[in-house]
């Protein structure tokens, strides 16, 4: 028998048999599984052609043999080791017929396999005895080639299990030692204490590549445990970000509802009591009603960039226009503090970025910088540099005088709602939503981001832009606002949530607008076809019934090519505000500013 042949399938059964995946399904101990293991490595050797190979070499030899020397003894220990392999063979097509063992059954079957080889091997150990014939030398080194040719082939087929590769070989080698050994004589003496030499370098063989399959499968079966482990972690983390990414959308989706209406009816009183002796209690109010707005389009911005629906449009920016307007926008602020914000750059640097999520990232950057910051002063700068493959770019730097941010909170700071040294989460601080907004967005923009900080020293936040030739001379500037049209004199309001569409109506009423309400799309219908007049429609995503807002303003511009349509919601779902921007309708988003409403009515 030649092991070499099969060695091969012998692995590859081993690695995908269903066994072996059930027990690391049930998360079996490791030293169980090995068990499980060494028995199927037993079982599935022992197929037919292995069985059928056995058996031809036994009566090859004893057919030989009985040529040479006949005698009846032959007959005998052919029928001894046929019945035997017999036995064997029928032993285990049962058991592999049942399918997998249980748990508890793995010793016992090991122990049964050992015992048939024990007597497979004794009937073996038993040949030179009743075939060979002692004193001839030529017999006796037939019979050792024989039996060594067996031993050896049955050592690498069972060196999964160290008991079975002794059962077998022991008696065997056992047998054709003695037998040499009384056959006297220097040739039988020599040939015995040789064989005796080989059987105990064979036996130390088989017991290390044991040794070495038992730990290959302990390591493999260790790292199957820590895949699992780690898969199950994985999925825990991805299941809870769902869940906060669902809640956050519920969340907000409900604040936003009354605080739209609160927002435009406040509007509604600053506009009303401008000159009155009210004026500075509303307008503390509007204050008040503006900082919560920002802190839901905190929650919103993070959904909408995990959503995907932020897309960079891609344009040559002259960065100087850039820092006039983050010098516009935080200037003031900084002031209010005492700090002094210096903004440097070369005039002439120019980046290739999204101009609003650009401004958006550097503002999150400068605002927070301005926030932790007490004494001493802000720098925002840009300087030439090379990025890590060698190309021209930009660097933009914002360096603050704060408290700084020590080395193992940098890496949380990115994270949602989380903020150095605001345990009390005082609300002036905002939520914590600004700092994960620019890991965000430097990752939708592919500007690599850096932070360098040390506590009571400050802190640096660097941007690194890819660096582009200025625009050709006469070639359009991107963003140049166009022409705003008048206001509609006529503006049909489609919401059903009663307060939202009367604030809407409230304010647009005060702009000089006439406002026609409806709460469904059917009324909406109607009014459209009574009112020709109507220049606007403005209508809230969630509607009554099984279409939105969304499909209603659709079949308006189906229907009316002219008609201007814009989309209020309070949705923060990513796969709605997919939906929505994929529309190409104007949306805004609840809470909508006063003047963000009239801006986009009059776009």
């Amino acid at each position: 028998m030649n092991a070499a042949p099969g060695t091969a399938p012998y692995w590859r059964r081993l690695m995908l048999h269903e066994a072996l995946v059930d027990a690391a399904a049930r998360g079996e101990p490791s030293l169980l599984r090995v068990r499980r293991a060494q028995l199927d490595l037993l079982l599935q050797k022992y197929s037919l052609a292995a069985s059928a190979a056995a058996v031809l070499f036994a009566l090859v030899l004893w057919l030989l043999f009985y040529v040479l020397a006949p005698s009846p003894r032959v007959f005998l220990w052919a029928l001894a080791v046929h019945a035997v392999q017999a036995l064997r063979l029928l032993h285990t097509r049962r058991v592999l017929a049942r399918g997998p063992l249980p748990d508890a059954a793995l010793g016992p079957e090991l122990h049964r396999q050992t015992q048939l080889l024990w007597l497979l091997g004794g009937a073996w150990g038993l040949a030179p005895w009743l075939v060979m014939q002692h004193g001839d030398t030529a017999s006796m080194a037939l019979m050792t080639v024989f039996i060594i040719g067996m031993v050896s082939s049955a050592a690498a087929v069972l060196s999964s299990h160290r008991q079975t590769v002794a059962a077998f070989v022991v008696p065997a080698m056992t047998g054709l030692v003695l037998a040499l050994a009384w056959s006297g004589g220097w040739v039988g003496w020599t040939m015995a204490v040789a064989l005796a030499q080989y059987t105990s370098t064979l036996l130390k063989w088989t017991a290390q590549q044991v040794d070495l399959l038992v730990d290959a499968l302990q390591a493999r079966f260790h790292n199957e445990e820590l895949a699992r482990r780690l898969a199950e972690q994985v999925e825990r983390v991805e299941a809870g970000s769902r869940e906060k990414t669902r809640f956050l959308a519920s969340a907000s989706h409900d604040l936003r509802q009354p605080l739209h209406a609160v927002s435009l009816f406040t509007a509604v009183l600053e506009h009303a009591l401008a000159e009155g002796p009210q004026a500075e209690t509303v307008a503390r109010l509007g204050h008040s009603v503006r900082m919560l707005g920002t802190s839901l389009d905190g929650m919103l911005d993070v959904s909408r960039l995990d959503a995907g629906a932020v897309q960079p449009r891609i344009e040559t920016l002259a960065v100087h226009p850039l820092f006039v307007s983050l010098q516009n926008t935080y200037g003031g602020r900084a002031q209010e503090k005492g700090l002094r914000l210096r903004i440097r750059a070369p005039g002439d640097l120019h980046v290739a970025s999204d101009r609003l999520l650009l401004e958006r990232l550097l503002g999150n950057l400068l605002d927070n910088a301005v926030k932790y910051t007490e004494r001493g002063g802000v720098l925002v700068a840009a300087r030439r540099t090379r990025d890590a493959q060698g190309a021209a770019a930009v660097r933009f730097e914002i360096v603050d005088t704060g408290v700084g941010i020590a080395g193992d909170q940098q890496a949380q700071v990115f994270e949602e709602f989380y903020q150095v040294g605001n345990p009390q989460r005082d609300r002036a601080q905002g939520l914590g939503l600004g700092l994960s907004i620019v890991r965000r967005l430097a990752a939708l923009l592919a500007h690599p981001l850096r932070l360098r900080s040390r506590p009571g020293h400050g802190t640096c936040f660097s941007v690194l832009v890819r660096a582009v030739p200025p625009v050709a001379a006469g070639a359009p500037v991107p963003g140049r606002a166009a022409a705003r049209r008048p206001l509609p004199a006529h503006v049909l309001v489609l919401d059903d949530e009663v307060d939202s569409a009367g604030a809407t109506a409230a304010w647009l009423s005060a702009q000089g607008c006439r406002v026609t309400v409806a709460t469904a799309m059917a009324p909406a219908r109607q009014a459209l076809q009574r009112h020709h007049d109507i220049g606007a429609v403005v209508a809230d995503f969630r509607l009554p019934g099984q279409e939105s807002g969304l499909d209603f303003l659709r079949s308006v511009q189906r229907d009316m090519p002219a008609m201007r349509c814009l989309l209020v919601t309070g949705e923060t779902a990513p796969e709605r505000i997919a939906a929505i921007r994929a529309s190409g309708l104007p949306c805004l988003f609840k809470p909508v500013q006063p003047a963000r409403l009239v801006e986009a009515l009059t776009a």
